[in-house]
């Protein structure tokens, strides 16, 4: 026999069964919502790989750094012996999640190496071991995302599958992966490059005294609009005004770095026919003084002036060779827009300075004095007998993104 129920009105709902029922119900419209709503979107890692003329290594045969970047595995670097390191500028402080290495032979042998950053003072290690032997390709090495302004490999040789070892470093392909740039929270320059040994010359001071700031203030250091790290965070701003203070040594104003040694406590003085001396500055011109719009961005010195510099006429970027009285002695290019980025980049040794733009060399100057030194930033090639107005509205400015000097 089918027996029917019949319904019974509810009574009132008692408070607390009044609060389960309104609880159930705002979990079931967050649960729908959440389900209609789009999905927080992360930003993906992005590879902010440099170009050739940012990596650079403690030594190489023929097999030179820049083919890491080059986009062929039949080119490579070679590095021999214990502690050989490859090393790649970012240009600026970046957020990095993970570098990729691609190992010659990588198939028959095990690399022993190790990943670093630079923490601002120092070299850390994000990794410490071996490639996995078994593939030619690139593998992805992981580890909590650093900030840092540029990385490197450091190689101790090799293991065979076969069994054996060797002391040679090489690698077809290196990729460094992260976030891209560091996001405006740089205050100092000093976060955005490494200026362990630099001093910064600034525009302003007593005549013919101008300010200099040397380690350890440099460390925290910045005057707006002197030297400031730029609106986006990713370089550094030089500026120097027509009507700056000089040097006794000079008639034209700077904000200028000047390459120290000893953690910034001496100066840097070097021979060009003693080992080899190299400078890449990865900049922008992005202001030039009126009538005479004239500007250095980066420079070799020795004790009483300079040898070569980069140097922004208006449109034309000349390299000179001042040491043989050439001041347009090579033409980068006869269209520089400003605001756009270049790499500048001088390597000595042997009694010869290479000039290269860009990557590619453009000449080499016979040189074999001594006392030298490397420097960077804005030096306006204007002062008030030459140009007008004669105020801080009438200046020389540039955007230094990377800056590494290495001495081997």
């Amino acid at each position: 026999m089918n027996r029917t129920h019949a319904l019974r009105p509810a009574g009132p709902a008692s408070p607390t069964r009044r609060r389960r029922v309104l609880a159930a119900v705002v979990t079931l419209v967050a649960g729908v919502a959440s389900l209609l709503a789009p999905a927080v979107a992360h930003a993906a890692d992005v590879q902010i790989t440099p170009a050739a003329g940012a990596v650079t290594a403690s030594t190489s045969d023929s097999n030179v750094p820049g083919n890491v970047v080059d986009d062929n595995y039949t080119s490579r670097w070679s590095g021999d012996g214990d502690g050989a390191w490859l090393q790649l500028d970012l240009g600026a402080t970046a957020t990095v999640t993970h570098i990729k290495v691609a190992v010659y032979n990588g198939d028959a042998r095990k690399n022993v190496f190790q990943l670093q950053y630079w923490n601002g003072s120092s070299w850390s290690t994000v990794f410490d071991g071996r490639s996995s032997g078994t593939t030619t390709g690139l593998e992805s090495f992981s580890f909590t995302a650093v900030q840092t302004t540029k990385v490197r490999y450091v190689g101790h040789g090799y293991v065979l599958n076969a069994g054996g070892t060797g002391t040679w470093n090489s690698l077809t392909e290196v990729e460094v992966w992260g976030a891209g740039g560091g996001g405006g929270t740089a205050q100092y320059p000093a976060q955005v490059l490494d200026l362990t040994d630099w001093k910064e010359t600034l525009p302003t001071g007593s005549s013919g005294s101008p300010t200099e700031i040397k380690q350890p203030q440099l460390a925290t250091y910045a005057v707006d609009p002197y030297f400031r790290v730029n609106s986006a965070g990713d370089g550094v701003q030089f500026r120097a005004p027509v009507n700056g203070v000089t040097t006794s040594g000079s008639s034209y104003p700077r904000s200028e770095l000047r390459e120290m040694t000893s953690n910034g406590t001496a100066n840097a003085s070097w021979s060009a026919t003693s080992g080899t001396h190299t400078l890449v500055v990865t900049e922008a011109f992005t202001h030039l003084p009126k009538v005479k719009p004239d500007l250095v961005g980066a420079q070799i010195h020795d004790g009483s002036d300079d040898i070569t510099v980069f140097r922004l006429e208006g449109t034309n970027l000349y390299v000179t060779d001042a040491y043989h009285g050439n001041t347009h002695w090579k033409l980068a290019t006869s269209s520089y827009q400003l605001g756009t980025r270049f790499t500048a980049k001088y390597v000595v040794g042997g009694g010869q300075i290479k000039a290269y733009y860009n990557g590619t060399l453009l000449g080499t100057i016979s040189y074999s004095g001594s006392g030298n030194y490397f420097k960077a930033g804005a030096y306006t090639q204007a002062n008030c007998s030459n140009s007008s107005p004669c105020d801080s509205t009438n200046y020389g400015e540039t955007q230094v993104y990377g800056l590494t000097v290495t001495h081997s």
